[in-house]
């Protein structure tokens, strides 16, 4: 149990880390599909962070104007005030029950939207929920109904964002583990004996929690994003090598969960929703314009190339936080290797959406970046708005270096303005 445990944290922090590669990495220009689609600036921006924050962050406005940011990399929560100029430490990684010391360093990225302006923090070491209530405070712990599913929930930008319904359940991206298979006596030894990799999975389930009842249901199914294909090996020193196989095109779809409680789910292979309703209703619409790309084996070489050195740089990082392992022999250390798929591996036309590209407002609508809105050159992104009809109502084109961060009430969205390694927190009007 203990290597299974090991490898589905490697696992996640490969995922993750070939997520934020991707997007640093991805150089094409934006969608120009059907041009009576209207096109529009976001609205200006009316305040700005005084104090820096991280690269990665989770973002929960309240209902006074304050926002709860989850500062990941800094491992510290903050509650701005409405100005954006104030801001005070809630938690942080000294703080009781909060971020407490794991083995492979995993903390929360989520902020999760729970009844009226209460938030659930993700503590993984408990594998429990903190109540946070609008000023920050922990008002109570709650007991996940399925306590292995914390570490997914505590991945944001890998796992979607998580919200309780109105009945107070929660709604999140879950994960299939396929039951073990007997050890395969050709693989190589490790601590915990003949250790065969967790084979894993190509969808994942949108599950709901009631913490009354205990129950999880599956709601919908989506084509999971796998990290790469993984091996391990054993060198001579009897440390352990894991080698990573990535497609730089692989892509899953992406879902969101609307403030009626609405689940929509955007299907990667064409661009088209799937709809989950409050009154249990499933329906489908149609396809979404999108200006499809076909890529030469140059154009999948650049791709290549181009991911290469941010691959490198995450996977050094993930790779920084993981321990020794004590076996009969002495500690052992685990290595991550990478390389790419062949380019006739690679698909011949790049997909619409990539991980973490979809948000939905507080008017019901989805905001969705096409991967061929990212990093489009001197322009900004250009989010597709669509509306429950699953039709293009317009599209928006963000300032230059801003990201979508999340909504707030009264026609505001939060922007972050980041240069990779720090940021600053903005809030702007929709219109």
């Amino acid at each position: 149990m203990q290597g299974r445990r090991i490898f589905t944290v490697l696992a996640l922090g490969l995922a993750s880390a070939t997520v934020q590669a991707s997007a640093q990495s991805t150089g094409t220009t934006p969608s120009v599909a059907q041009a009576k689609i209207p096109t529009r600036s976001l609205g200006a921006v009316t305040a700005v962070s005084t104090d820096s924050l991280g690269a990665r962050v989770a973002v929960r406005p309240l209902s006074s104007g304050k926002v709860l940011v989850n500062d990941v990399a800094r491992q510290r929560v903050l509650l701005f005030d409405a100005s954006l100029k104030s801001a005070t430490v809630v938690m942080d990684s000294g703080s009781s029950g909060a971020n407490a010391a794991m083995p492979m360093a995993i903390q929360s990225a989520q902020l999760i939207p729970y009844l009226a302006d209460s938030s659930l923090y993700v503590d993984v070491s408990s594998m429990s929920l903190l109540v946070l209530d609008p000023n920050g405070k922990v008002g109570h712990v709650m007991a996940l109904p399925r306590p292995r599913d914390a570490i997914f929930l505590a991945m944001g930008s890998v796992y979607g964002v998580p919200m309780a319904d109105n009945k107070g359940r929660l709604v999140y991206r879950g994960v299939i583990i396929n039951p073990p298979k007997p050890p395969d006596p050709n693989a190589p030894q490790t601590p915990f004996g003949a250790f065969r990799l967790p084979e894993q999975p190509d969808s994942a389930p949108i599950v709901r929690a009631d913490f009354d009842t205990r129950n999880v249901d599956t709601l919908m199914t989506m084509k999971a994003l796998k990290p790469g294909n993984m091996s391990m090996s054993t060198g001579k020193d009897g440390n352990f090598a894991l080698k990573v196989t990535i497609n730089p095109l692989d892509t899953g779809d992406e879902w969101a969960i609307l403030t009626d409680g609405t689940i929509a789910v955007v299907r990667a292979h064409d661009y088209h929703i799937d709809w989950l309703d409050p009154d249990g209703t499933k329906r489908s619409t149609p396809k979404m314009p999108f200006d499809w790309k076909r890529l030469s084996d140059e154009q999948k070489q650049f791709k290549i190339d181009s991911l290469r050195p941010e691959m490198e740089k995450q996977l050094k990082a993930q790779g920084a936080s993981l321990p020794t392992i004590p076996t009969p022999n002495g500690p052992r250390r685990i290595s991550i290797e990478f390389d790419f798929v062949p380019l006739n591996k690679i698909p011949d036309y790049e997909p619409p959406i990539s991980p973490g590209s979809v948000r939905a407002d507080l008017d019901n609508n989805l905001w969705i970046v096409p991967r061929t809105a990212v990093g489009a050159g001197t322009t900004g992104l250009l989010y597709d708005v669509v509306n429950r009809k699953g039709e293009i109502i317009e599209r928006v084109s963000f300032p230059k270096g801003r990201v979508l961060a999340g909504f707030g009430p009264g026609g505001v969205v939060y922007l972050l303005n980041t240069d990779g390694k720090s940021s600053l927190l903005e809030r702007a009007s929709i219109r």
